[in-house]
């Protein structure tokens, strides 16, 4: 399989060089463009495998464009630079750039590189999505407790017969359990005011 990339000047960079490495180790250049702030629009048109970003030292601006790009669009990034600074490396990062390059790499390590890039956004992904199932179900947990404790209270019920009411109204409703919870929980705020 051929790697794409969408290869982004930043600077003075090493642009032309590093097409020439990227060439050799087989990856295709798919779109190369100056920084500016629509990188996003021609990520979306051009649609590669790997956004490469060489960069003389990654801008504020620069690393808010990657927060951007990786916020509308599901592809790694990955930065070449010089800047070996402990604070732009955890600032890239933390924009999302999956893989950050300090200093010349030969054509035999592009390939690899890429590769490895791809698969920790990969992972990367699917960490954020499990982590916001796992807070979506800790939301509709408490919107659950919230709601029975409302039952309890204003019915005077069990902890039980309050849960088993709530899941027999969803169950009749054809309705999630935290839905018919939420209904119960405006209704009562409604019903207070």
């Amino acid at each position: 399989m051929v790697l794409t990339v969408m290869l982004v000047k930043d600077g003075s960079g090493k642009a032309a060089s590093l097409r020439t490495l990227l060439e050799q180790a087989g990856v295709r250049v798919v779109a190369e463009v100056a920084a500016n702030l629509h990188l996003a629009d021609v990520l979306a048109a051009a649609r590669p495998d790997v956004v490469l970003i060489d960069s003389d030292a990654p801008s504020r601006d620069m690393l808010e464009q990657v927060c951007v790009m990786g916020a509308q669009s599901e592809r790694p990034v990955v930065m070449f630079t010089d800047d070996g600074s402990r604070d732009t490396i955890r600032a890239a990062l933390s924009a999302g750039v999956a893989a950050y390059v300090v200093g010349d790499v030969e054509s035999s390590r592009i390939q690899p590189l890429l590769e490895v890039a791809i698969e920790r956004h990969q992972i990367d992904v699917s960490r954020r999505a499990e982590l916001a199932d796992a807070q979506k179900q800790l939301a509709d947990r408490k919107v659950v407790e919230k709601a029975k404790g409302l039952l309890m209270e204003m019915k005077g019920l069990d902890e039980a017969t309050a849960y088993k009411q709530l899941r027999e109204r969803a169950m009749k409703q054809q309705k999630k359990l935290a839905e018919v919870a939420q209904e119960i929980i405006s209704l009562a705020e409604w019903l207070k005011s």
